[in-house]
């Protein structure tokens, strides 16, 4: 039995970063109270109200224009509103100020990946490796992109850095399928067990664990983990995925 290898189950983790300070309620026309002002956009921007939210950015920009953050806190906000372009130059502008400043680099490739630009989310990304090198959040953020392009051996790689901070046990599942989709079967498994040993579970992880020992040759292996996936799907109320399983054991 042969199963076709796609995956969709890697997810982009850009984190907005706001580095506001701190919202009290304002008057009509926005004046900037850097003390407030995070306190404050954060609730407008909890509830969607994305041109309050604005309004006060601009009012402290006018005021303090060579601030990085405040750029940066516009263009995830501009982001959020679909304009996307208006949001790419704010990024930019947050980079000129501070090329040092990680947060509007994953802004800009959060964009790249919003807008199918992988190529260039990806040259982004590579830009921020420079500065950054360990940093865990961009590492992930270009191992999505690399998965996208098939650039496994780097996905693989930046896996492993995310993969020191202890608090990323799930993305073992995600370096599990790029070395399944490279060849390398028994890393994947080694993966897929740190994934299940850490304590997490999915349908997805025991199916490709399952694509793993089938690669290998073991067909007891493989279905003993295909009934794990088609269990777990049931759990996780995928009937698709479910029903796509159980064909399996119907045809044996």
């Amino acid at each position: 039995m042969k199963k076709k290898i796609t995956y969709s189950g890697f997810v982009f983790i850009i984190i907005l970063t706001f580095g506001f300070i701190q919202l009290n309620s304002y008057a009509e026309v926005p004046k900037c109270d850097m003390q407030t002002l995070g306190q404050s956009a954060m609730k407008y921007i909890q509830s969607k109200d994305y041109k309050n939210a604005l309004g006060l950015i601009d009012a402290c920009i006018a005021e303090h224009p060579n601030n990085a953050n405040l750029y940066n806190n516009r263009g995830n906000v501009l982001m959020e509103m679909g304009k996307f372009n208006e949001s790419a130059a704010a990024y930019q502008k947050a980079i000129n100020i501070n090329p040092k400043f990680t947060a509007p680099y994953n802004g800009l490739a959060a964009l790249c990946m919003k807008t199918g630009q992988a190529d260039k989310g990806l040259g982004v990304l590579m830009d921020l490796k420079e500065i950054a090198p360990n940093d865990t959040v961009a590492a992930l953020n270009r191992a999505s992109f690399e998965l996208i392009l098939k650039n496994y051996d780097a996905a693989i790689g930046d896996y492993t850095i995310a993969l020191k901070d202890k608090r990323n046990t799930v993305y073992y599942k995600d370096r599990a399928y790029a070395y399944l989709a490279n060849s390398n079967p028994e890393k994947a498994i080694a993966d897929y067990e740190s994934y299940l040993k850490a304590g997490h579970e999915s349908g997805e992880a025991y199916k490709y664990m399952a694509i793993a020992y089938e690669v290998m040759g073991n067909n007891d292996k493989a279905m003993e983990y295909f009934r794990k996936a088609a269990d777990q799907y049931r759990k996780e109320n995928n009937l698709e995925e479910y029903n796509s399983l159980m064909k399996i054991f119907r045809a044996g």
